[in-house]
């Protein structure tokens, strides 16, 4: 009764979808308690939940807050945005930082925003171009090594000089022994469709689908683009017993993309869309 209270206080208020998430966070803690309990590892241990069911389960979903997003940029819709955000060509009311930090994600085939910003600089291997995103911080809590290409190498550069001596690669603006939040991307992206209301609203969670889309258009195959994206691939062959990184792979197709966010060769990529 508790939970439903504290739940139905929030539909109230017209959040439905962070009641879900609340949700989601208290069925998994009564589950944790659960499985602890009944855990023969835990047995004779004297520290328990007293847990006999979770009562989260019988709280229902509020299904209609949970809505698919379809919403991605397109080609020039992102080259517009890009430019405005790498260049400051209309004054983006944004930090360099967190420039930077939306530049990276698109760059990188369309990365976790958390899992880029909660980085540290010791996850860069500059030698071997490659970004190593932790488990810890990874939302599948696995390991992703991510190729980098010389716009991203670039864009690092760039970063390290606003950094100063923060172990983050994007440190907070006040603390730099913390990262950067991400409602500070939140009110970036709002700032910019305020200031560009011919664009079609976006949200930073349309980052990612819109590099999934855009990349699949240039044939990209859809298996290489969830492993560059480090999405959870739940088949037996890819949870135990598949461990080859796939980095040449993910390395070609982000060089492809890479040359398509430059601009590069586009009429003739244009010339082969029509055909």
């Amino acid at each position: 009764g508790q939970i439903v209270e504290i739940i139905a206080h929030m539909i109230e208020r017209g959040a439905p979808t962070q009641s879900n998430r609340v949700r989601s966070y208290l069925h998994a803690a009564f589950n944790y308690g659960l499985s602890h309990d009944n855990d023969p590892a835990h047995f004779l241990r004297s520290d328990k939940f007293g847990l006999m069911l979770n009562p989260v389960s019988l709280i229902p979903k509020q299904k209609d807050a949970e809505k698919v997003g379809e919403r991605y940029l397109t080609f020039s819709e992102l080259y517009q945005f890009m430019d405005d955000i790498e260049f400051d060509l209309l004054g983006v009311r944004a930090s360099e930082s967190m420039r930077h930090l939306i530049l990276a994600c698109f760059h990188t085939g369309g990365q976790r925003p958390y899992e880029l910003a909660a980085s540290k600089w010791q996850a860069i291997n500059w030698e071997e171009r490659t970004w190593l995103v932790h488990p810890e911080i990874s939302k599948n809590k696995r390991s992703h090594l991510i190729p980098l290409t010389a716009s991203t190498l670039e864009i690092l550069k760039k970063q390290q000089k606003v950094t100063g001596d923060s172990p983050f690669i994007f440190p907070h603006f006040q603390n730099k022994d913390d990262h950067m939040k991400l409602d500070s991307l939140r009110t970036a992206i709002t700032r910019y469709r305020e200031d560009h209301p011919e664009i079609e609203h976006f949200v930073p969670r349309d980052f990612r689908r819109t590099c999934k889309t855009l990349m699949g258009e240039m044939g990209i195959s859809k298996a290489l683009r969830d492993r560059l994206q480090n999405h959870a691939l739940n088949d037996v062959s890819s949870k135990h017993y598949d461990r080859y990184d796939y980095l040449v792979e993910k390395r070609q197709a982000l060089e492809l993309w890479e040359n398509k966010l430059n601009r590069m060769n586009a009429e003739e990529s244009n010339i082969v869309n029509i055909r």
